[in-house]
């Protein structure tokens, strides 16, 4: 009887461990693998150029909860000269869709606060109020209104764009 009662105990310590090792086989395969998800950008753009920088934030808007906003910079990565961009836009609480356009980039010197400060001028593709940009530094974009001027954010979120890549 002592035999029975021994190879049971055994037999259900087996088995639990079994069920424990099959459950943490299974969530592991069932959690979500974020290096596998592809980002929202190419890696080069349609010329072949590569990515200089990606930028990314929550800003203010007018008509949704927040607006998950950012911007790909491509250019010659020798250089570090911006040519063309990529913008993606979700409208959060408005709707789950991303809105992408691209375009063209020209580097003008000059804001309405100081004029040696560099500006990635959007030229092409880019909706009227996201279409000026201060390089703060490598890490920093400030999102312009038309006079060049920072744009002022509320409470919440502000129109500073971080450097993410």
């Amino acid at each position: 009887m002592g035999k029975t009662k021994n190879n049971r105990f055994r037999y259900l310590t087996f088995r639990k461990v079994a069920i424990i090792v099959a459950i943490t086989l299974f969530m592991t395969s069932c959690k979500k693998d974020e290096v596998l998800i592809s980002p929202w950008y190419p890696e080069t753009n349609a010329n072949g150029d590569s990515i200089i920088a990606v930028y990314e934030s929550r800003i203010p808007c007018p008509d949704c909860e927040r607006l998950k906003f950012a911007l790909a910079v491509y250019g010659n990565i020798q250089t570090n000269s911006p040519l063309t961009y990529m913008m993606s836009r979700v409208y959060v609480g408005k709707s789950d869709d991303r809105l992408t356009n691209s375009g063209d980039i020209n580097i003008i010197q000059g804001t309405s606060l100081d004029s040696l400060h560099t500006v990635y001028k959007l030229v092409s593709g880019a909706p009227s109020e996201f279409k000026s940009f201060w390089k703060m530094n490598d890490d920093l974009l400030f999102i312009l209104d038309d006079n060049l001027t920072p744009r002022v954010g509320d409470a919440g979120h502000g129109y500073v764009l971080n450097r993410i890549k």
